[in-house]
């Protein structure tokens, strides 16, 4: 017993040793002339929105301090900002593989995906991210996707899930019209949703009594009334 006590001492204390050694090698990098100007340019390029700088500056980092997860983060930051959503992903993927539950990366591929036209793999992103933390908006982007993706019964299941949920009642969301966007209350937002899903249904009556509930909570809603118009033509 005594030998695997100080066996297991012995790792502890190699290990603590390979961390000290390897903060202190990322440490004296830091403070290395090149590593600074490096960083200088990183900071130039985004105060004058040069991405390519950016970009360029936060690569030599990277070279001379692979181990600095920040930067990585701050690549695919940069990626997502400037709408290089294929770099963006590959980034994530990197982060990913070391931490699963980094949530900005899955956020940020979920949205690059979708971007992409890939909305498959977005849902399987959006999914992750709601298994991690129970949000309303995220429960709201998977129902949408499923309904895209022809996955209905799915679709359905998760709107029936927001509309017992007494948080979506004090809830806004804003909405993509022709016009531009729209500030409307979420529990309306739902209700245009699960009209769309039974319009897709061919269940015309039902999607007519979704929308013009949609309606009856917000008035204004510019999209419940183009879809409730199109179930009359």
């Amino acid at each position: 017993m005594k030998k695997d006590v100080k066996g297991l001492l012995l790792v502890m204390l190699f290990t603590m040793l390979s961390f000290s050694a390897q903060a202190q090698e990322t440490q004296d990098v830091k403070e290395s002339p090149m590593y600074k100007l490096e960083n200088i340019k990183y900071q130039l390029g985004l105060k004058y929105g040069d991405a390519n700088v950016a970009r360029s500056a936060l690569y030599s980092m990277l070279v001379m301090d692979p181990q600095n997860l920040s930067l990585l983060d701050s690549l695919a930051y940069l990626y997502y900002d400037y709408q290089r959503y294929t770099s963006c992903i590959l980034v994530c993927m990197d982060l990913l593989k070391i931490n699963p539950n980094h949530l900005p990366a899955l956020e940020m591929s979920a949205i690059s995906y979708e971007s992409l036209g890939l909305k498959d793999k977005a849902l399987e992103n959006f999914e992750s991210i709601y298994l991690k933390q129970s949000n309303i908006y995220t429960l709201y982007k998977v129902a949408a996707l499923q309904l895209d993706l022809g996955r209905y019964l799915e679709s359905m299941t998760n709107v029936d899930i927001l509309l017992k949920n007494e948080e979506i009642k004090e809830s806004k969301m804003t909405i993509n019209t022709d016009q531009g966007t729209q500030e409307i209350a979420f529990t309306a937002a739902v209700y245009n949703l699960k009209g769309l899903i039974e319009s897709n249904q061919e269940q015309k009556e039902a999607a007519k009594a979704s929308f013009n509930q949609a309606l009856s909570i917000e008035p204004g809603f510019a999209l419940a009334k183009s879809n409730l118009a199109e179930l009359d033509k």
